[in-house]
């Protein structure tokens, strides 16, 4: 014999949602003990405040970043392809301690940045900034 129940229509359906805030929240716990936190390299960066006296001045290296993305090495300018090279030929000379760069106001930052990669991956770490107006 078979048995037909009815079933109440009127019925509402509940969603407890409290298992899954607490699903939720292990796994952001898991993601977070996962994850592996780098620090980032870092830049120290100094200001042209900290730039030697003027009779120390014939040892600094200056570049200059012009707004139109030209380089000028001791006032002579360089194509920025080889900027590296100039850059590390002059450098090697051990005639120069420090560099000083000068980056005018509206110069791409991208092109600073270019530099700074080029001397941080030579070893170049005494390098010191300022704006030009």
């Amino acid at each position: 014999m078979t048995t037909i129940v009815k079933v109440n229509s009127k019925k509402k359906i509940k969603v407890n949602i409290i298992p899954l805030i607490d699903i939720i929240f292990l796994m952001l716990v898991f993601f977070m003990l996962a994850t592996n936190f780098e620090k980032n390299k870092q830049i120290d960066l100094s200001i042209a405040g900290n730039m030697k006296s003027e009779n120390q001045s014939n040892l600094i290296l200056k570049i200059i970043i012009k707004n139109d993305g030209r380089f000028l090495i001791n006032k002579k300018q360089v194509e920025k392809e080889k900027v590296e090279t100039k850059v590390i030929e002059i450098w090697n000379t051990k005639k120069y301690k420090e560099i000083f760069i000068l980056n005018e106001k509206s110069a791409i930052v991208q092109d600073l940045v270019f530099l700074i990669d080029i001397l941080k991956n030579n070893n170049i770490e005494k390098i010191y900034f300022d704006n030009k107006e």
